[in-house]
């Protein structure tokens, strides 16, 4: 059996010279990094996400799917702008673009917009890519509405799920036969994150930002009326056909966000997972957390992007497969 690594020493070093730049741009801004806890009581309720889990002489706890929690805890409390690099874990993910454990970037902006998040982001994408010599292009600003036009003729908010699957069984039939026997508001959205995972997202080689996700994919952002249109009020980056960054206009209403917990939960008992427990924590800091907007970005995939690699693999010294 053997101890080496999966990535060469070359990537190593590429990695510490992103994180060492990573690092120089925040401090430039005056962006604090902190640290939070990786293993805390309580998890995400989101019913797409699988947290894992720990027994310890407290009981169950939870390996943090983000840091989300716990940084907004800190906003709540006055900390300011801040950042954070570290081990994120989600359980069931593994493939050329998942890892079980992963390096998540995350940073939180009080009083500021979604586009100068977008801005914030593309400053720091374009000063690695530089720094890497990689060729980068100012990100086209699109919306989900004008992608599923352009690729399939259709306004992703208001068509019926019948047609959806019928465009789905025709484009992509092997795909198809892995969707689950959901029904109603959840079966729409596993055909339309089919049709963009399929069907658009590996289309978006240059930098794209992608706006005005349907609101049943707020997770915790806000939602408001664009364009005509009730969306969430969050962005995504990609690059190479990868998600590289999620962002959101952060929701500041407590009763919004147990609203949103029980009806994750209720899907979550629906799909026969077990139900999570609100994190009562940050449903107290709800009411002292500033205007404010998030971002988490995919390291790895990041340096998959500034390193013309093409798996998880190639940039991770130990894979979950080597680990």
């Amino acid at each position: 059996m053997s101890f080496e690594p999966a990535a060469s020493l070359e990537i190593i070093h590429a990695r510490a010279q992103m994180l060492t730049v990573i690092r120089q741009y925040f401090l430039s801004r005056q962006i604090i990094e902190v640290t939070t806890p990786v293993l805390a009581a309580n998890t995400v309720t989101d019913p797409n996400i699988e947290s894992l889990s720990v027994a310890t002489h407290q009981g169950e706890m939870f390996l943090q799917t983000s840091p989300e929690f716990a940084m907004k805890r800190l906003l709540a409390a006055g900390s300011g702008p801040i950042y954070q690099i570290c081990p994120a874990f989600r359980a069931g993910e593994e493939g050329e673009r998942h890892n079980p454990e992963f390096t998540m970037l995350e940073w939180y902006r009080p009083n500021t917009s979604l586009s100068g998040l977008m801005d914030e982001l593309q400053h720091l994408v374009e000063l690695l890519a530089t720094n890497f010599g990689v060729v980068w292009s100012v990100p086209r600003r699109v919306t989900y509405h004008q992608l599923f036009e352009a690729r399939f003729n259709l306004n992703p908010h208001q068509v019926d799920v019948r047609e959806l699957l019928i465009l789905a069984h025709r484009e992509f039939p092997q795909s198809v036969q892995h969707l689950g026997a959901a029904e109603g508001a959840k079966q729409l959205d596993d055909v339309r994150d089919l049709l963009f995972s399929q069907g658009i997202e590996k289309s978006l080689m240059s930098p794209h930002f992608v706006t005005g996700f349907p609101i049943s994919q707020a997770a915790l952002a806000k939602t408001g009326e664009v364009d005509g249109e009730d969306v969430a009020l969050r962005f995504e980056m990609y690059w190479y056909g990868l998600e590289i960054a999620n962002a959101y206009d952060e929701l500041l209403d407590s009763s919004e966000l147990v609203g949103r917990a029980e009806k994750d939960n209720k899907q979550r008992k629906e799909d026969g997972k077990p139900t999570r427990q609100l994190d009562n924590r940050l449903l107290s800091a709800m009411d002292s957390l500033p205007q404010c907007a998030g971002i988490a970005v995919g390291i790895d995939r990041l340096l998959m992007c500034l390193t013309n690699s093409q798996s998880l693999e190639d940039v991770l010294a130990f894979p979950f497969s080597i680990a």
